[in-house]
C-alpha cells in the first residue's frame, strides 16, 4: 500500500486552542501534515486516515486534528484579527 503524504503551512495570528489541547497554544506557523490512502478504484481516489499538525514551543508535538476543525479554528483566528 502506497499512502500518499502532504505538508502545508497554516499561520495563527492569535494563541489558539484545539480539541486535545491542554492549553492555548501561542501564535505562530505550523505545519499540518495528511496521511492518505489509496482507494481500491479504477480511477485515482484517496482516503484521508491521519490529519496532523506539528506544533512546538520546547516541545514538539503532533496534535491530531480533522480538517474542518483546523479550517474552522484558522477562520475564527482571521475574523478575531480583523476585529482587533
Amino acid at each position: 500500500m502506497n499512502l500518499k503524504t502532504s505538508v502545508r503551512r497554516v499561520t495563527f495570528r492569535n494563541a489558539f486552542l484545539l480539541p486535545g489541547m491542554e492549553k492555548k497554544h501561542a501564535p505562530g506557523q505550523f505545519d499540518v501534515q495528511v496521511t492518505e490512502e489509496p482507494l481500491d478504484v479504477m480511477w485515482e481516489g484517496y482516503h484521508r486516515t491521519l490529519t496532523i499538525m506539528l506544533t512546538s514551543g520546547g516541545l514538539t508535538e503532533a496534535i491530531a486534528v480533522t480538517e474542518t476543525v483546523l479550517d474552522e479554528a484558522l477562520a475564527r483566528d482571521h475574523q478575531h484579527s480583523r476585529t482587533s
